[in-house]
C-alpha cells in the first residue's frame, strides 16, 4: 500500500509538468502573404528579405519552436489576395500571418483570416478603418497608420516655410489616407490633388496641373516604380528646379537610387525608420542585411524582420503556449523585443506608437544614403485610437 502512494504521489507530481509540455506548440505555421509580383514587386521582395534575414538568425525557430513557413504572391487585387489568404488559412492552417503590402487587400483578407483564429501581424498595409472603429484584436500593425507618415510629411512642409502644396498620390485607399495625413499637418493652401491609377507611368497631365497651380511644394505617395517614373518625369517637365518633392522614404531608396542618380539628391523625406538611426537593434540589423544582401535595407524589410522579433519575444512569454490566445495577445501588444526603430510601442488599438524623422538623400561614396536631419514627431500617435472599442 505504502507503494502505491508513492507512485501516485510521483505521477500527481508529474502531471503539472506534463501538462504544461502538452500545451507548448511542436512547431508553428506562419503565413507570408504580399504583392510578389507587378510593378511593386520589389517592395515585396524586400519584405521577403527581412522575413528570411530574421528567421535566419533565430535558426528556423520562434521562441525556440520549429517553424514552417508558407508564402504566397497575393498580387495586386483584394480577390487576389482573398484567394491567397484562403489558401494559407485552410490548406496550410496557419497560426500567424505577416507581410502584406496593400492596405485594400489587408481589409479584405481580415475576417477570414482572424476568424480562423490565426493573428496578422501587418508588415506594411495600416488602413484607419482597421485603428478605429473596425480595429480587431488579432491585428497587430508594425508599421503605421496610413496617415500617420504623411502627418510628418506635411509638418515638414510647414516648417520649411511651404505656402502653397501640391498633392499626388495612387488612387485607391492608401493613397488617399496618405494625402488625408499630409494635409491634416500642412497649414498652408491646397493647391491642387491629382490621383492618377497605380498601372499608370504617363504624368503628363499631372505635370500641367502642377504647373498651372502654382505651388511652392510637391507632396508624393507613389512607392515603386511608378515613383520612379513620376520623378523623372518631374524632372524632365523643368519643374524639379524650382519646386521641391516632399514624400516618404519609399520616393527615394535603395530600390530606386540606381535609376534615379542624382535627381534624389535633396528630396525632403519623413520615415520612422532609416538606415542611419542610431540605435543598437537597428546597426546590428543593417550590417546583416548588408552582409546578406550586399547594400542597405529598406524599410520593408525592417518592419518585417520586427515582426518577427516581435512575435519571437511573444512566443517566448507564453513558454511556446499558443492555445492561450489572450496571453499571447497581451505579450505581443507589451512588445518586449529591440526594435529596429528603437523606442516602439503598441497603442490600445495595436498600432505603433513611434517617431517619425525628417531627412534628405544625399550622396555617400559613389553612391546615396539617407541622411536623417532631425524629428518631426516624438511618439506620435494615430488619431483614430480613440474610435476602437474593442
Amino acid at each position: 500500500m505504502k507503494r502505491t502512494l508513492l507512485l501516485t504521489a510521483f505521477c500527481a507530481a508529474l502531471l503539472p509538468a506534463s501538462a504544461a509540455f502538452a500545451q507548448q506548440a511542436d512547431r508553428i505555421r506562419i503565413g507570408f502573404m504580399t504583392t510578389l509580383s507587378g510593378p511593386i514587386a520589389t517592395l515585396g521582395k524586400e519584405q521577403e528579405m527581412g522575413l528570411d534575414l530574421a528567421l535566419k538568425q533565430l535558426g528556423g525557430k520562434i521562441g525556440g519552436i520549429p517553424v514552417e513557413v508558407f508564402k504566397e504572391d497575393s498580387r495586386m487585387a483584394p480577390d487576389t489576395a482573398v484567394q491567397a489568404a484562403t489558401k494559407l488559412v485552410e490548406r496550410n492552417r496557419i497560426d500567424f500571418l505577416t507581410g502584406t503590402m496593400l492596405s485594400n487587400q489587408l481589409l479584405a483578407i481580415v475576417k477570414p483570416v482572424t476568424d480562423s483564429g490565426a493573428i496578422i501581424l501587418s508588415g506594411i498595409g495600416g488602413p484607419s478603418e482597421l485603428a478605429g472603429a473596425g480595429c480587431n484584436p488579432n491585428v497587430f500593425v508594425v508599421s503605421w497608420e496610413n496617415n500617420t507618415p504623411s502627418e510628418a510629411v506635411g509638418k515638414i512642409m510647414t516648417d520649411t516655410g511651404r505656402k502653397r502644396g501640391f498633392f499626388v498620390a495612387q488612387n485607391y485607399v492608401t493613397g488617399k489616407e496618405h494625402v488625408s495625413g499630409a494635409k491634416q499637418f500642412f497649414k498652408g493652401t491646397v493647391a491642387g490633388e491629382a490621383y492618377p491609377e497605380r498601372n499608370s507611368m504617363d504624368f503628363a497631365a499631372e505635370m500641367s496641373q502642377i504647373r498651372a497651380s502654382n505651388p511652392d511644394a510637391v507632396y508624393v505617395f507613389m512607392p515603386g516604380a511608378q515613383g520612379i517614373a513620376f520623378m523623372k518625369q518631374y524632372a524632365a517637365a523643368g519643374l524639379a528646379k524650382d519646386i521641391p518633392l516632399y514624400s516618404g522614404s519609399w520616393l527615394a531608396d535603395e530600390h530606386s537610387y540606381s535609376a534615379l542618380g542624382d535627381l534624389a539628391l535633396g528630396t525632403n523625406l519623413a520615415s520612422p525608420w532609416f538606415v542611419g538611426l542610431d540605435n543598437p537593434a537597428n546597426k546590428a540589423f543593417v550590417e546583416a542585411f548588408r552582409k546578406e544582401y550586399g547594400r542597405n535595407p529598406v524599410f520593408y524589410a525592417a518592419f518585417v524582420y520586427d515582426s518577427i522579433m516581435l512575435l519571437d519575444s511573444a512566443v517566448r512569454a507564453v513558454k511556446g503556449n499558443l492555445t492561450n490566445k489572450e496571453a499571447l495577445r497581451a505579450a505581443l501588444r507589451k512588445a518586449d523585443f529591440k526594435s529596429t526603430r528603437g523606442d516602439f510601442r503598441f497603442n490600445t488599438n495595436q498600432f505603433p506608437i513611434q517617431n517619425f524623422y525628417t531627412g534628405k538623400v544625399v550622396k555617400d561614396g559613389s553612391g546615396y544614403i539617407h541622411q536623417v536631419s532631425s524629428t518631426a514627431f516624438a511618439n506620435h500617435a494615430d488619431r483614430f485610437v480613440s474610435a476602437c472599442k474593442r
